[in-house]
């Protein structure tokens, strides 16, 4: 039987299974770069009425280390995280490294609602931040002649 870790783990490896599937197929359309993904920061996706947001984790990284692009519909966040011990330069031997380093990316089909030429990101305390506004579609009354 299985213990609650496994289960955890199981989880998070269907992910970023399913991650790497879904990358590979844009790979194949030719919206994403064959470069090796090292791994997938976490995302969150939501929508207000005026707005999607998505909020990726990515502690370490600064606004040098991350591309954000949009190509036929698809949000691509792309960047590089260096391993800690080569960003400081610290001598020693580390017994344990978990934290996620090399190249990252992430794709997200954006529907057509939304602006495009206005989307804004921020990163602050390793989350990024990235807003698509929605366009405001005017509706008029036609008269019928």
């Amino acid at each position: 039987m299985k213990g609650r870790k496994d289960i955890g783990k199981d989880l998070s490896t269907f992910h970023e299974r399913g991650n790497r599937l879904f990358e590979d197929v844009l790979s194949d359309c030719g919206v994403v770069s064959n470069e090796t993904v090292s791994w997938y920061p976490r995302v969150d996706v939501y929508e207000t009425d005026n707005e999607f947001v998505v909020k990726a984790e990515l502690p370490g990284i600064t606004d040098k280390d991350v591309e954000i692009r949009v190509e036929d519909n698809i949000l691509v966040i792309k960047g590089y995280r260096v391993l800690y011990s080569e960003a400081i330069k610290k001598p020693g031997k580390y017994h344990r490294l978990e934290c996620s380093c090399g190249l990252f990316q992430r794709s997200f089909l954006i529907p057509e609602t939304v602006d495009t030429e206005n989307i804004n990101a921020t990163i602050k305390d390793g989350v990024l931040k990235i807003v698509l506004p929605k366009k405001h579609i005017k509706s008029r009354h036609i008269p019928i002649e």
